[in-house]
């Protein structure tokens, strides 16, 4: 996994983790919950090739980060609200958390002898 570019890695550690999140929260008899957390995992795993692509048009990377942070909460809680209120707060969570799984695997890459 080492040899893997960090947006891939992010991509298949939330593809992972949500489909994870989904079956326990199936198991766990709430199901709404588990999908909205999926939900924010993956479309927070979508940031690092959106980040790829505002590099390669070369357009600042400062003025593209608000718009992506913008997006992709809204996208993240929008999907969540269609799951129910209640839940709504749980895919951004999942947003989170696919952040945190892309400064790993970016930490992890910048790390590599």
């Amino acid at each position: 996994m080492n040899s893997r570019n960090p947006v891939l890695t992010t991509a298949i550690a939330c593809a992972a983790m949500a489909l994870a999140a989904s079956a326990i929260g199936v198991a766990l008899g709430h199901p709404r919950a588990g999908i909205a957390l999926a939900a924010g995992l993956l479309v927070g795993s979508v940031n690092g090739y959106l980040a790829e692509l505002a590099v390669g048009l070369g357009v600042a990377f400062l003025a593209t980060s608000l718009g992506r942070l913008v997006a992709l909460s809204a996208a993240g809680l929008g999907a969540g609200l269609l799951l129910g209120i209640d839940v709504a707060w749980l895919s951004l969570v999942g947003l989170a958390a696919a952040q945190f799984v892309l400064v790993a695997a970016a930490i992890g890459k910048v790390a590599q002898p």
